[in-house]
């Protein structure tokens, strides 16, 4: 059992799927070989949720991976590898992408999990993506030494941001780059598997798609249009006719059951049903999909969307229907002129999510992981507070917001930024957070603190407001507010390195080195830490 994901990979970017300017042979060939589901789509415009759902055969509302750093699967839902691993076969994956390394959970039911990553060549960001050729590589090590029954996932990240292909897939568009080197990588490890002489499954899915400005939106996970949620799937294997297409609408939930099928009888299931079912003429069933970074990241409204039949509804402030068979760019909003059809599908949203209920499975605040994710383009907001807006009235803040993010040759140059977007947005907990940043950064800790307060009363998730509070109040010499900022912190991260250590650098310079001793001990525990801790424990007498 093999299966590619290969991330961000727009299904229009893939020859087999229509794209006359692909440079995709290896995955053309795959079409050519099996079944082509030409519309097949994701639960989730996110990478860490949309591989659970692939997993687990759970949506998000169920298995509770909501969203990437701040989440990890709970070790009470069951996952295709330990169901694999279970029925007797070798399991090893090899990841790509800093979301989806060990710390978030999907590294159950693996013998082998080879999430290490590094800087390669091209790659601007340090711990956050590794080449395909280079994941490949290890996954045809590994091969090598386990001729038996397996099952293997291998992660291709190549198509995300930032686009950087290697030079030989360099030209006028970086992106189809990317796609290329990870078709030129699946090439690689497809001539190392053919050589095995047992049937096997072989599938092949992106997690979710890129948006290029449709809808006004750049990159992924602040709608749910198809333009994010379509995604190439392909199944090659015994029973799985060549070049068949199917046309009919598929969800990624149902390929941990189509592999597990595969396999044989016996054992533990998982949810969903194989897709085997749709060769047969199977109709199409209602399909979920949900963001929830619009109100992790910026304060706004969430979005859900219940796809059935030809019409997709999303549940927003004001909300949308669209008529796919018409309007397959979901362009026109018919939601207006089919109030029946609204309230339909609305109700059948609403009872589908009250039956899986709405869990959220959090790992907690991480610092280090919110700055290797936002090396990769993803925005961390501290998960709190905002104006509950619709996002599509807010596009053009998302856009400054991610034009904001880039270098500034000054903190003064920053904070007019974040104050310009904070007159269009000012409920909006990220730009009130970089803003009150900027402002302490630029030496004007006294503006900041309004600022932190903002933040804070929206009752943020992680610490960083808090710490920024007590730094910026003790510059102006207020240990004692600094001090009770920082406790605060701990009821919303107790485990937090940072906040232990600015508790130590008070209780240094009260004179209480008991205490300053005990916080430092406690920030050891935190990588991000860990180095200056021991640097003054060494330094107390």
């Amino acid at each position: 059992m093999l299966l590619v994901t290969v991330d961000t990979l727009r299904a229009d970017r893939v020859g087999a799927f229509g794209d006359a300017a692909a440079r995709t042979p290896a995955m053309d060939a795959l079409a050519a070989a099996g079944v082509a589901f030409d519309r097949a789509y994701t639960s989730a415009p996110i990478t860490l949720p949309a591989h659970t759902s692939l997993m687990t055969g759970l949506v998000p509302p169920a298995h509770g991976v909501r969203g990437n750093g701040a989440f990890a699967l709970g070790t009470g839902v069951p996952t295709l590898a330990e169901a694999l691993r279970a029925r007797g076969l070798a399991t090893a994956a090899f990841i790509g992408g800093f979301p989806l390394v060990r710390r978030f959970g999907l590294d159950r039911g693996f013998d082998t999990y080879d999430d290490t990553l590094g800087k390669a060549p091209g790659v601007s960001y340090e711990f956050a993506e590794r080449r395909g050729e280079a994941v490949v590589a290890s996954a045809r090590t590994w091969l090598g030494v386990h001729p038996g029954r397996v099952f293997v996932w291998v992660h291709l990240f190549d198509p995300h941001a930032p686009y950087d292909p290697p030079p030989a897939y360099r030209g006028a568009d970086p992106y189809r780059g990317e796609v290329a080197a990870a078709d030129a990588a699946l090439a690689t490890l497809m001539a190392a598997w053919d050589t095995r002489p047992e049937p096997s499954l072989v599938v092949l899915a992106a997690d979710h798609g890129e948006a290029f400005g449709e809808h006004g939106e750049e990159s992924h996970s602040l709608f749910v249009y198809d333009t994010t949620l379509r995604v190439p799937l392909l199944v090659r294997g015994p029973g799985w006719p060549a070049t068949r297409r199917v046309a009919t609408a598929v969800g990624l939930t149902d390929v941990a059951a189509t592999i597990l099928e595969a396999v044989g009888p016996g054992g533990a299931t998982l949810p969903g049903r194989s897709l085997r079912r749709f060769l047969d003429g199977a109709s199409a069933e209602p399909l979920y999909a949900e963001t929830l970074a619009p109100r992790l990241d910026f304060g706004w409204s969430d979005l859900r969307a219940w796809r059935d039949g030809r019409y997709k509804y999303v549940r927003a402030p004001r909300p949308e229907l669209y008529d796919l068979e018409a309007d397959a760019g979901e362009s026109h909003d018919v939601a207006a002129a089919h109030p029946d059809v609204v309230a339909r599908l609305r109700g059948e949203l609403d009872q589908a999510v009250a039956g899986w209920g709405e869990v959220e499975s959090r790992h907690g605040p991480d610092p280090e992981a919110a700055e290797r994710l936002r090396s990769l383009g993803y925005v961390q907001g501290p998960q709190g507070g905002g104006s509950g807006a619709d996002p599509k009235d807010m596009v053009d803040v998302a856009l400054l917001i991610a034009r904001a993010a880039g270098p500034f040759r000054d903190h003064a140059a920053a904070s007019a930024a974040y104050r310009a977007i904070a007159q269009r947005d000012p409920a909006n907990p990220l730009v009130n957070l970089r803003l009150a940043d900027a402002l302490l950064r630029a030496g004007r800790s006294e503006d900041a603190v309004r600022y932190y307060k903002k933040v804070i009363a929206g009752r943020p998730r992680t610490a960083d407001a808090f710490v920024g509070l007590a730094t910026a109040y003790a510059d102006h010499g207020r240990l004692r507010d600094a001090k009770q900022a920082l406790l605060d912190a701990l009821d919303v991260d107790p485990a937090n390195g940072q906040v232990h250590y600015d508790l130590a650098e008070v209780a240094r310079v009260e004179g209480d080195l008991a205490a300053a001793r005990r916080e430092y001990t406690s920030a050891l525990a935190d990588p991000v830490t860990r180095e200056r801790a021991q640097a003054r424990l060494s330094e107390l007498p």
